[in-house]
C-alpha cells in the first residue's frame, strides 16, 4: 500500500499533462479555422475570376457577332462585384464552313481568362492569385 508520502506530486504531473493537452488543441483549432477561412477567401477569389471571365466571354459575343470586331483585349472592372479583377479576351478564326446553300459562315474561337492581376497569367504569381478561363465557339 502506498503512503500520501509517496503520492506527492502526482497532482501537478497531471496538472502538466492537462495543461499540455489543451494547449495542443487549442493551437491545432486555430490552425484549422485559419486554414478554413484562407479557403473560404480563396473560394470568393475564385468566384469572381470566373464571373469576371463570363463577363469577357460575353462581351467578346456580343462584339463577334453585332459590331463584327473582336473585343478589347483588356477589360478592367470597376463595379464594386468585380473591383480589382480583368479579363482577358481573345478571338481567333478558326476555319470557314460551308453551308447546304454555298455562303461561308466565318467560325471564331473566344476565350476569356479572367483574374485578379494585370496581365493574367503572372511569371510569378501572389499567393492570392486566382484565373479562371472559358471559351466558345462562335459561328457567323
Amino acid at each position: 500500500m502506498s503512503s500520501p508520502r509517496n503520492a506527492r506530486g502526482f497532482a501537478l504531473m497531471l496538472a502538466i499533462f492537462l495543461i499540455v493537452t489543451l494547449a495542443a488543441v487549442g493551437v491545432y483549432l486555430v490552425t484549422v479555422a485559419t486554414g478554413q477561412g484562407q479557403a473560404a477567401a480563396q473560394d470568393v477569389l475564385a468566384t469572381r475570376a470566373y464571373q469576371a471571365a463570363r463577363a469577357g466571354l460575353e462581351r467578346g459575343i456580343y462584339e463577334r457577332l453585332i459590331n463584327s470586331s473582336c473585343a478589347p483585349p483588356i477589360t478592367t472592372f470597376t463595379n464594386p462585384g468585380l473591383s480589382g479583377f480583368y479579363a482577358e479576351v481573345t478571338c481567333t478564326p478558326v476555319g470557314s464552313e460551308v453551308e447546304g446553300t454555298g455562303a461561308p459562315i466565318n467560325v471564331y474561337l473566344i476565350v476569356a481568362k479572367g483574374c485578379n492581376a494585370t496581365p493574367c497569367s503572372p511569371a510569378i504569381p501572389g499567393p492570392t492569385y486566382v484565373e479562371r478561363e472559358l471559351q466558345v465557339t462562335v459561328a457567323q
